[in-house]
């Protein structure tokens, strides 16, 4: 029977939180989800899913789900909303990544996926209730959950997951606000079909002086289109069709006709993070823990990318397993990441309503970025998030003369026959990968029913750049946190008792 001090409660059953529970579920965690929604939204709010949130998502088994679903898109272009030119084209087909490609797919259907995904695990979303007090000590955390008709539980868990948006109650009731710059931009969005010459092949950015454009294609004619706008005013009623159709008229030159409007709405964004994403027994993940602009479709592949980092962490000590002190690297290596996307988001926001001199360098940025394989596969990198790394955490430890570091996103060996993230799909937790067979035996007891240890052979003496033996603790968020060129198991016992704490060698 599971206690108050090994349950999660996971608060939002949007992309974030639900990736979040089936992480904790297919690890022996008891979690519960609550939702206020009484229903999943039918808005599609995200839409593109990069190459490093597909990584981790595949681990949990999704992958063929989403594709079903969704576009592939190539590409992501930048283009002069008044003539149509073409500033810039930046593909990212050479990113280091089994998916080098962006998955545009409505977050509603993304939602689906996980649900479905979560029902399989044993979750039950319990929708149309609301967070209603937190109060927590040493011990745990009680709640008060409300339902739509008013009736009033309390409960006493463990450990707390706001994954519950930017209006989050769990961030207000845990005593912390968002901080940053709150100069709201403005943004009209659409969820419609699309008439236009341009290829569904790229994300389209449309840079114009009275502010940028996105279209964003999704399966069939179907897609999502932005716009940065004015303050449309308190209390102002939906966009119309005719208004968005002005908009892409002026900035997307003349060359998007819109019909078949599913949502039109206006928002406001600001660019803020809150200054700890651990606050005792409660962890902020996603826009309850940074919300920032649109541009690059970064905030809800940062949130999966939060609740994959948090997960295994959480169900270790959860469990008893590792030391609670475990979860300070949560807030450690995610939040210079969140700041890193609210800094590029509002800066690349901003230049898309350059005008004047600022315009020039902006156009010249983007001639450099789309002719200079140097700065177009820097700039790849850094939108599919394949350049996210923990090199400097304390998770990371490196031994040895290996040429790939610890804090790296593990990469696929030459020659293994599957890829890292269809062998985390088959481990509850860490998967070793070593060379050295005569301590194959030994490795395998000292790590338990953490995860598996598989034998390479030669195969990571090449892509891991070892001279003779080695190996590699690679977590189920698909990073590096050992890396050695001695495959002796006093190094692997040496790293789980005093880099993560890991008490017992086996998951319960």
């Amino acid at each position: 029977m599971n206690t108050p001090a090994d349950s999660i409660l996971v608060v939002g059953a949007g992309p974030v939180g639900l990736t979040a529970a089936c992480q904790l579920a297919r690890l022996g965690v008891a979690v519960r989800v609550v939702d206020a929604l009484a229903e999943p939204t039918t808005e599609s709010r995200a839409v593109s899913i990069h190459a490093r949130s597909m990584e981790m998502l595949a681990a949990l088994g999704v992958m063929p789900r989403l594709e079903e679903r969704a576009r592939r898109i190539p590409a992501l272009e930048m283009i002069d909303g008044r003539t149509g030119t073409v500033r810039a084209r930046l593909d990212i087909g050479g990113v280091p990544s089994r998916h080098p490609y962006i998955l545009d797919i409505p977050q509603p259907d993304t939602e689906a996926v996980l649900a479905e995904r979560a029902t399989e695990l044993g979750i039950v979303v319990e929708r149309g209730v609301r967070l209603t007090a937190l109060t927590q000590d040493g011990d745990g955390v009680d709640v008060t959950l409300t339902s739509r008709d008013g009736d009033e539980t309390t409960a006493r868990v463990g450990w707390v997951v706001g994954a519950d948006g930017g209006h989050s109650s769990v961030r207000s009731f845990a005593g912390v606000k968002l901080e940053g710059g709150f100069r709201g931009q403005h943004f009209a969005m659409a969820d419609i079909d699309v008439d236009t010459s341009w290829a569904p092949d790229a994300i389209r950015m449309f840079t114009h002086h009275d502010g940028m454009g996105i279209l964003f294609p999704l399966a069939g004619k179907r897609a999502r289109i932005m716009f940065m706008v004015d303050d449309p005013g308190t209390g102002a009623p939906d966009p119309t069709l005719a208004q968005i159709q002005a908009l892409a008229d002026t900035r997307m030159s003349g060359d998007v006709t819109m019909s078949n409007p599913r949502w039109l709405t206006w928002f406001e964004v600001h660019h803020a993070q809150v200054p700890q994403y651990r606050l005792g027994r409660v962890l902020l993940a996603g826009d309850a823990a940074h919300i920032h602009s649109p541009a690059g479709a970064q905030g809800m592949n940062t949130g999966i990318q939060d609740a994959a980092n948090l997960g295994w962490k959480l169900a270790l000590v959860a469990q008893g397993r590792a030391d609670a002190a475990l979860l300070d690297s949560y807030h450690d290596e995610r939040h210079p990441v969140g700041a890193m996307v609210v800094k590029s988001t509002t800066t690349l926001t901003d230049i898309g309503a350059a005008t004047g001199p600022k315009a020039h360098l902006r156009d010249a940025a983007f001639f450099l970025v789309g002719h200079l394989s140097r700065f177009a596969g820097v700039a790849a990198d850094t939108l599919t998030e394949t350049s996210v790394a923990y090199r400097d955490s304390t998770l990371s430890v490196h031994h040895g003369r290996a040429a790939v570091k610890a804090g790296e996103h593990a990469p696929d060996p030459d020659g293994l026959p599957v890829a890292i993230e269809d062998l985390l799909a088959t481990t509850p937790g860490f998967l070793l990968v070593v060379d050295g067979p005569e301590h194959e035996a030994e490795l395998r007891k000292t790590l338990g029913d953490l995860g598996s240890v598989v034998a390479a052979d030669g195969v990571l003496a090449r892509t891991y750049g070892w001279p003779i033996d080695g190996m590699a603790l690679i977590r189920p968020d698909g990073y590096l946190g050992l890396v050695a060129d001695s495959a002796h198991p006093d190094v692997l016992r040496d790293y789980l008792s005093r880099t993560l704490r890991i008490a017992v060698p086996s998951w319960s």
